[in-house]
């Protein structure tokens, strides 16, 4: 990708969030895909300018879209989520963004997260760093008695394997927090505000972009694109490096 695109895509990540914003204040039309799980006409509005930028400025790339599914291209793939956190978006709560992530020959190369209630632009360019609002972001080891740790609920999991997680976390000393939006807790925990993410299983178009900010941060992430990631999720564990072993050891997650 250019200069010139990266900050052409950047801008446009901006307005789409300020438009976002826009058309929930004018009022949503929301449609139920499942129990809990929520689409707006924002969602598609996003996905879809998005995925014209790419048609126009890198048509040699494809995308896979949370709404839209797959068009496969030639060089690598942009992973959209319009708005994850889309039940804390229609209910007016700032903890919502936009994520955009881009793939190339199974390997992350870009990752974006957008909160626009919050002003926060996270960027990561692999080899390059990790950033938010243009300054560059650095892990550091917590204290081990000070960790505390980001969750997420799929509903491709039991609830009994989330409770026994709470369990295992809190017996050992470890806080948690969950605040409905995966993307752009994993962006806080590159922030640093959290030391670590986990869920079972999460959407490529949810966990890739902040997994990535995650490495370019300095921390350690599972191999999420392992056994077909990107098509099929996985589960995510993705922190700070001494924090996501201890995490892995005691979560039992290889």
């Amino acid at each position: 990708m250019t200069e010139e695109q990266q900050q052409s895509l950047c801008t446009l990540i901006r307005q789409l969030g300020k438009q976002a914003q826009a058309l929930r204040d004018a009022g949503l039309k929301v449609d139920k895909k499942a129990r809990q799980d929520f689409v707006s006409h924002a969602d598609l509005f996003v996905e879809e300018e998005i995925k014209g930028w790419l048609q126009a400025h890198r048509p040699e790339d494809g995308f896979l879209g949370e709404e839209s599914g797959l068009q496969g291209g030639e060089q690598g793939i942009w992973v959209i989520d319009p708005i994850d956190g889309t039940t804390n978006f229609i209910l007016g709560m700032d903890y919502w963004c936009i994520s955009l992530a881009y793939v190339s020959k199974n390997t992350l190369e870009i990752g974006i997260i957008y909160a626009p209630d919050r002003d926060e632009f996270f960027f990561a360019c692999r080899g390059q760093g990790a950033f938010l609002n243009d300054k560059r972001l650095r892990l550091r080891e917590p204290d081990a008695e000070a960790v505390v740790v980001g969750l997420g609920r799929s509903s491709r999991a039991p609830v009994e394997s989330y409770a026994r997680t709470v369990e295992v976390l809190l017996n050992a000393g470890i806080e948690y927090r969950r605040f409905g939006a995966g993307a752009l807790m994993l962006a806080h925990v590159a922030a640093g505000q959290v030391h670590a993410y986990y869920e079972e299983h999460m959407n490529s178009w949810d966990a890739l972009a902040g997994m990535l900010l995650i490495n370019e941060a300095g921390g350690r992430s599972n191999a999420f694109l392992a056994e077909n990631g990107l098509l099929n999720g996985n589960l995510v564990l993705s922190g700070c490096a001494e924090v996501q072993q201890r995490l892995a050891a005691l979560l039992h997650t290889g």
